[in-house]
């Protein structure tokens, strides 16, 4: 491959594992805020039940785009191509990554018709038929969404080995505080509500002293 294809790879690749670093952190977001333990939902109810129901959708529906997204067709047509796994396997590279590659998007493309109807007929668009009847999309099991994101990573270290150097992991740490910090807020609130149940003088005792009294 000549230096202007190789410097274009490398672009490509470097963008691609930007992306699914991106996925990767909504789908952390949402394990921690929904999937951590029930005590954490119930005060995520309490708290805000309406609101927390409604983002736990946007997130569902969210992290559905993203995965097919990531494993949308090479093109949309002449001259618009896609940041895709299958776009990726056009740029040319040596047979054991080529395998490597075609192994995991196989089953990354395998995962991916089990979410598309979700992608086209609830989230894109809104199917007539689909809302009426209904009809449940995009079902998979936790152990089918464990695997599409360990596949991956395994195509996103063969691509980026041959074509950065050396593996990428795209589970990135969150930063300090993020869900965290919000569930410490929450919990504090939750529990500075009943204090005040008890000594209703704190909540007089505070008038006008809030840093956010105005929010």
């Amino acid at each position: 491959m000549h230096q202007s294809g190789t410097d274009h790879r490398t672009k490509v690749v470097q963008a691609f594992c930007n992306e699914c670093v991106w996925a990767c952190s909504i789908r952390t977001h949402f394990a921690d805020l929904f999937e951590f333990n029930e005590a954490r939902r119930s005060l995520l109810r309490e708290a805000a039940n309406t609101f927390f129901g409604d983002l736990n959708i946007l997130l569902v529906e969210y992290i559905i785009l993203q995965q097919c997204k990531l494993t949308d067709p090479a093109d949309s047509g002449k001259g618009k191509e896609n940041l895709t796994t299958d776009y990726i396997l056009s740029l040319g590279w040596m047979p054991s990554t080529q395998a490597r590659l075609q192994t995991a998007n196989t089953r990354l493309r395998a995962y991916r018709d089990k979410i598309a109807d979700a992608r086209r007929k609830l989230i894109a668009h809104a199917d007539l038929r689909s809302h009426l009847l209904e009809v449940g999309l995009g079902m998979v099991t936790q152990s089918e969404e464990t695997a599409f994101w360990d596949d991956l990573q395994e195509f996103v270290d063969a691509a980026h080995g041959e074509a950065v150097g050396g593996p990428f992991p795209i589970h990135a740490s969150m930063p300090d505080g993020d869900v965290a910090s919000l569930v410490h807020v929450l919990r504090d609130g939750v529990d500075y509500d009943d204090i005040v149940k008890e000594r209703p003088d704190l909540s007089i005792s505070r008038y006008g002293k809030r840093r956010y009294g105005d929010v």
